[in-house]
């Protein structure tokens, strides 16, 4: 249980008090973790150790958020999060040792709203559960549109190639570019999978009005 002096530290982060499960057969990074999060004030209701234990735990506790490892004994985190989105969707942060882009793409198409490299820094954390909550809510916007998760997972990856386009182009943040997709499908009448395509096709044939800038991956931002 949280205290209520944690109970605001969550909510000066800007980001509410969420239940999370850990699912981390590394002992020492367990600890660490539920550390920082309940110091952010975030209430961790359940460890696994791998992934068969993680969904079990999963359908009993119910949890707002989940950090995956990728590498586990026997089923492994991108597996687990396959199946955990299938049965009940919700926000995963992988995590991983590695950042090479077959790690990533196997988080992402699995379902994974962020990932984070260890060792996790405080910064990189909350970073992260906020990118995590925000993408998940945005992934459940185009679910409303799309027929299976499958397909969502589709559209969501022409949604940040859009927003990609839209923040070097435009010089918007994250939640501006996704904003402005969005009210463009609301004015329109036309589902956002549209919307983003006809941004990618205009970005094909546009040159930046701006120089490029360089993001960091949000779901590792720098140490502190």
């Amino acid at each position: 249980m949280i205290s209520k002096a944690n109970e605001a530290d969550a909510a000066a982060s800007g980001l509410r008090s969420m239940r999370v499960l850990i699912c981390e057969d590394e002992g020492l990074t367990v600890l660490k973790l539920r550390r920082l999060l309940t110091a952010a004030g975030h209430d961790v209701v359940g460890e696994a150790k791998d992934g068969e234990e993680c969904l079990a735990i999963a359908e009993q506790v119910e949890p707002d958020l989940v950090l995956m490892d990728v590498k586990m004994p026997g089923m492994d985190g991108v597996e687990a999060t396959r199946r955990l989105m299938d049965r009940r969707a919700l926000p995963i942060v992988m995590l991983t040792a590695y950042s090479d882009d077959e790690t990533v793409r196997s988080a992402t198409e699995a379902g994974a709203c962020a990932y984070l490299v260890k060792p996790v820094s405080r910064s990189q954390l909350l970073s992260a559960l906020h990118v995590a909550a925000s993408r998940f809510a945005e992934m459940e916007q185009v679910k409303r549109e799309v027929e299976d998760l499958a397909e969502a997972l589709e559209v969501r990856k022409l949604i940040e190639r859009a927003k990609g386009l839209l923040m070097d182009r435009a010089g918007l943040s994250e939640a501006e570019a996704f904003r402005r997709l969005q009210k463009a499908s609301r004015d329109q009448r036309r589902p956002m999978k549209q919307i983003a395509l006809e941004v990618i096709e205009a970005g094909k044939l546009m040159a930046p009005t701006i120089a490029p800038k360089r993001y960091a991956r949000p779901e590792s931002p720098p140490q502190p």
